[in-house]
């Protein structure tokens, strides 16, 4: 069966739930195995205050570049982490896939290497909201993650609704 580890800030919502599972529904559809699914959330935020809030300004989300929310206690991160991991398995579940998670604490790029080897990952999946400082620099996640692996790398973006 593939496995595709899928590594997601939010809980995902529906829209990017079916998009995600549709991109292997091809593959079911001619008789290949289903797709198992490792869900990952890193643990905070690895990008720091400043990159978050030139992010916020760049995307012209001016409320979350005024809120000092950048930075958060190492065990509400770890709450948050944990409910956002479980909604989205469970989101996972209730579609009828296979879906397993993993929090990620620490170094982004090798802990998701050591667990991509665990679950012996055929793909990487980035689902993240914008990251445009980071991304102009080629410094996100899934370009790192590219050039840290042999895997296949996608790099998709959440929808998210701005207030």
């Amino acid at each position: 069966m593939p496995t595709t580890m899928l590594v997601v800030e939010k809980t995902i919502n529906q829209h990017d739930l079916e998009y995600v599972v549709g991109l292997h529904a091809d593959n079911v559809e001619e008789g290949m195995a289903a797709e198992n699914y490792v869900i990952v959330v890193p643990v905070g935020k690895e990008n720091g205050k400043v990159l978050a809030t030139l992010d916020d300004l760049a995307l012209g989300n001016f409320k979350g570049a005024e809120e000092d929310s950048h930075d958060e206690p190492l065990n509400e991160a770890v709450v948050a982490a944990r409910a956002v991991l479980t909604g989205t398995v469970e989101a996972f579940q209730q579609a009828g896939k296979q879906a397993v998670g993993e929090l990620l604490a620490g170094p982004p790029v090798e802990g998701l290497k050591e667990i991509a080897a665990k679950y012996v990952a055929d793909e990487i999946i980035v689902l993240t909201v914008p990251h445009l400082v980071e991304e102009f620099f080629h410094r996100d996640l899934a370009s790192r993650l590219r050039k840290a692996t042999d895997l296949p790398t996608l790099r998709l973006l959440a929808h998210v609704a701005l207030d």
